[in-house]
């Protein structure tokens, strides 16, 4: 059973320490691709290197809601310079906003933002857009429709309910679920991934944060994915070999891997 990771933080100071570990154990439970989320200058860069020195592992830049004090124009140019020397940067991201802790004012999330939708797209008009949302969604959407963007959009850590689902879908876009799909307390979410179309589902661990159940409040990694995957199959009554291979065809796809 092949899987892939669409929103990983192997980035991240958490996997400092044992990161070859990680990856091998991942790749030991199916993981074959991964995609290596940036969410700052710092981590943006770390992803390329990494996905530039491991084949399984691709890389997503872009500056995260709560780091949009670092945008700006030499931003900008180094994430530029970063797609260009990289023939691994998959995506753009994550990016987006997040009014849950309003670090930074909306106002200027917003205007981020937009700024970084239309930066991505000078990149490349297709380049997928990974988009943070927090107790944000009906800006998110109509911050994307304004743009105009032609690019795939792909909701990270989709946790809504099926109407929140809906009008996402409506929109085009893709959902990333992840390992709250596992937690007791996530009956609505399952609901709304029962509704989902399978070949717009992206599965995710967005590792370190949000282990799935039995690891749930210790460090998340890439090999609990196959847990994500079964409470998919659950919820849609599928076999879990159906959806492993349905969001991996639409990851390889979506993101150019090979």
């Amino acid at each position: 059973m092949e899987l892939a990771d669409t929103h990983c933080h192997l980035n991240h100071p958490a996997f400092d320490a044992d990161g070859a570990a990680v990856l091998s154990r991942a790749q030991a439970v199916g993981v074959s691709r991964l995609l290596c989320i940036g969410y700052d200058l710092a981590s943006s860069r770390r992803a390329a290197a990494l996905a530039a020195a491991e084949p399984p592992l691709y890389a997503a830049v872009g500056v995260h809601p709560e780091a949009a004090g670092e945008w700006g124009t030499e931003a900008a140019d180094a994430l530029r310079a970063l797609s260009q020397a990289s023939g691994k940067v998959a995506a753009y991201g994550e990016i987006g906003l997040d009014y849950h802790w309003e670090t930074i004012p909306r106002d200027r999330q917003r205007a981020v933002f937009r700024e970084q939708i239309a930066f991505a797209g000078t990149l490349s008009p297709t380049l997928p857009l990974i988009i943070h949302c927090r107790d944000a969604q009906e800006d998110v959407l109509a911050v994307l429709q304004d743009s105009g963007t032609a690019a795939p959009v792909v909701m990270h850590c989709f946790t809504g309910d099926p109407q929140a689902a809906r009008a996402i879908l409506d929109a085009g876009h893709f959902l990333g679920i992840g390992g709250v799909a596992t937690f007791k307390k996530s009956d609505a979410l399952r609901a709304a991934v029962a509704a989902m179309p399978l070949d717009r589902i992206l599965l995710e661990t967005d590792c370190p944060y949000l282990a799935p159940q039995p690891w749930r409040g210790k460090r998340n990694e890439p090999s609990y994915l196959p847990a994500v995957a079964r409470a998919v199959a659950a919820a849609k009554n599928l076999p879990v070999e159906t959806v492993a291979a349905v969001t991996t065809a639409t990851a390889r796809t979506l993101f150019g891997m090979t």
